[in-house]
């Protein structure tokens, strides 16, 4: 019994010994092997699509995070630029002050905001213009460049269309006359805001529209005031053709005035009346912007 016991610890025990060796030289054997593959393998085979430079997802990394570094100055510019364009009342002839007629006022509007660090105005108006006369200045390369880096622009026409038919059928008025001319007018206001388009696709567009210059004298030819309104109709009907645009009603401001609104030559508007018209150039950029915001909103939705 004890010789049976023995023989089977005997085992046991070579048994152990054998377990223990094959597991020291199984370690050892993986050890080694590791060893041989570090040895093998450098750090640069082994690493190299995920750190050294020379991966290409890595260098397209880099290559984008160059590029976002080397950002223009431009791409900070917070500056506006305003262009008015058109005739007397875009150059502000009668005020007195000699501050550009309503031009100054929009100016404030936009430097009051808080994003905007610098604005700028070029005043394209001049005096006596018809839309004629801008069809042909949009020929001109120097009035092209204005206009293609305005952020937004303004103009003033019609009124010396309107002004035309009176002065050559002064004796002989009649709204046959009107009507006729204001045809012709239509057409070529669509050929000067198609032209401007042409130079600025995207930026907003604010059309003023023409008042009745002769009410303080002459309130009862009320068929004047319907003409003007005429006039402003049709130039409605054709801003509604481009996108972006709106119209500035200023005929109101002249009727019934609490007081005098004209220069001396009664006929331009004196400072106060510019003032005015600046008022409502501003309450239409504010109501434009809302109802912009307001469909954009809609739209996400």
């Amino acid at each position: 019994m004890m010789v049976k016991f023995w023989k089977i610890a005997l085992l046991g025990l070579i048994i152990i010994s054998m377990v223990s060796c094959s597991a020291e030289n199984s370690s050892s054997y993986v050890l080694e092997k590791a060893k041989e593959r570090r040895e093998s393998q450098s750090e640069r085979k082994l690493f190299k699509d995920f750190f050294k430079e020379e991966s290409v997802e890595n260098q397209n990394k880099i290559m984008n995070i160059e590029e976002k570094e080397e950002v223009t100055e431009e791409f900070f510019d917070r500056s506006f630029k305003l262009v008015f364009f058109g005739d007397s009342l875009t150059q502000g002839v009668g005020d007195e002050s000699k501050n550009g007629g309503f031009t100054s006022i929009v100016k404030q509007h936009y430097e009051a905001k808080p994003y905007i660090d610098n604005v700028s105005v070029t005043n394209l108006g001049v005096r006596g213009n018809r839309t004629n006369h801008l069809l042909k200045r949009l020929e001109d390369p120097e009035v092209q460049e204005a206009l293609a880096e305005a952020d937004v622009i303004f103009m003033t026409v019609g009124g010396n269309d309107l002004m035309k038919v009176i002065r050559e059928n002064f004796l002989d008025l009649t709204f046959s006359l009107f009507d006729k001319e204001q045809e012709l007018y239509a057409k070529r206001l669509d050929s000067v805001l198609g032209e401007v388009r042409k130079h600025n696709d995207s930026s907003r567009i604010y059309l003023v529209g023409l008042f009745n210059p002769f009410y303080h004298f002459f309130q009862e030819i009320k068929e004047m005031n319907e003409v003007v309104t005429n006039w402003n109709a049709t130039t409605i009907s054709i801003l509604d053709e481009y996108p972006n645009t709106a119209y500035v009603p200023i005929q109101d401001i002249f009727i019934d005035p609490e007081e005098n609104l004209l220069d001396d030559d009664q006929f331009h508007p004196n400072q106060k009346g510019y003032q005015l018209i600046g008022n409502n150039i501003v309450n239409e950029i504010k109501r434009f912007n809302e109802e912009t915001s307001l469909e954009e909103m809609l739209e996400e939705e």
